[in-house]
C-alpha cells in the first residue's frame, strides 16, 4: 500500500452523521478520496466526496454501489464498515422481534455485504486495509445492550476469521472498539443518567471517547505502520 495518504480511496459507512461523517472529513483533510452512503443525502460538502445514498442491508444495492467505485477510481484501499443502530437499552425479554431483525439488517449484513464486495477488488489489488468499527459492550457485558453487543460480537468474529483468509494477499483486518462516545445515537441512550454512569464506570478511563481519537486510530490502521498487525480489537477507554 502506498505511503501518500492522498492517494488513497477510501470507503466508509455511515457517512451522513456522527462518527461516520468524522471519520470520512478525516480522511479528506488528509487528502483521500472518500466514497460515502447512508439513507440520507449528503451532510459533506467537498470535492473530492462521493456520496451514495443506498440501503446496506441490501445485497444488490450494495453490489453496484462498489462496483460504481471500482469503476470511478479503479482502485478501493480502505474500507470502514461504520454504519450501525443502537436504538434502545432494553432487557433482552422486552426486545420487540422487529428491533432484533433490524439490529441484524444493519448491524451484520449492513457489514458483511461492503466487506464481501470490497475483498475481492483488494484481492485483485493484492492489499488493502478493512476496519469494522465495534464497541467495548462487547467485554462489559452492559445490560440492555445484549442484541446490539451480539451483532457487534459477531462483526469481531468475521473480522478475525477474515484476517486469515486475506493475510496472504497483504489486506488487513481489524477492529476498533470505542468506549461511550458523543454520538446521536449514545446521546438518545444517555438520556438515562443512570445509563450512562454505568457504562463510564465499567471503562477503564471513565470519560466519554472524542471522535477525534477514533479517527486517529483508524488512520494508523490505515498506514503502512500497521501493515503487520492484523485480526486485532483495539478497545479505546477499555483495557481487556
Amino acid at each position: 500500500m502506498t505511503h501518500r495518504m492522498d492517494k488513497l480511496v477510501v470507503v466508509v459507512t455511515g457517512t451522513s452523521r456522527g462518527l461516520g461523517r468524522s471519520l470520512a472529513e478525516h480522511f479528506l483533510n488528509k487528502g483521500c478520496k472518500v466514497a460515502g452512503c447512508s439513507r440520507s443525502v449528503s451532510t459533506i460538502d467537498n470535492y473530492s466526496y462521493y456520496h451514495t445514498i443506498l440501503d446496506l442491508s441490501s445485497e444488490k444495492e450494495v453490489r453496484v454501489w462498489i462496483r460504481t467505485i471500482r469503476l470511478q477510481f479503479q482502485r478501493i484501499d480502505v474500507l470502514i464498515c461504520n454504519a450501525a443502530i443502537v436504538q434502545s437499552a432494553l432487557f433482552l425479554s422486552l426486545t420487540p422481534g422487529d428491533l432484533m431483525e433490524s439490529f441484524l439488517s444493519t448491524n451484520i449484513a449492513g457489514v458483511f455485504y461492503p466487506i464481501k464486495e470490497v475483498s475481492k477488488q483488494m484481492v485483485s489489488q493484492s492489499n488493502g486495509r478493512i476496519i469494522a468499527i465495534s464497541s467495548t459492550t462487547t467485554a462489559v457485558h452492559q445490560e440492555g445492550t445484549s442484541i446490539y453487543s451480539a451483532t457487534k460480537a459477531a462483526i469481531t468474529e468475521m473480522i478475525k476469521i477474515l484476517a486469515k483468509e486475506l493475510s496472504s494477499r497483504g489486506i488487513t483486518c481489524n477492529v476498533i472498539a470505542p468506549a461511550m462516545m458523543q454520538t446521536g445515537s449514545s446521546e438518545d441512550l444517555a438520556e438515562n443518567a443512570h445509563w450512562e454512569l454505568e457504562m463510564l464506570k465499567k471503562q477503564t478511563i471513565p470519560r466519554v471517547i472524542s471522535q477525534e481519537e477514533v479517527c486517529h486510530v483508524a488512520e494508523f490502521l490505515v498506514s503502512n505502520l500497521s501493515s503487520a498487525i492484523t485480526g486485532q480489537v483495539i478497545y479505546i477507554g477499555l483495557s481487556n
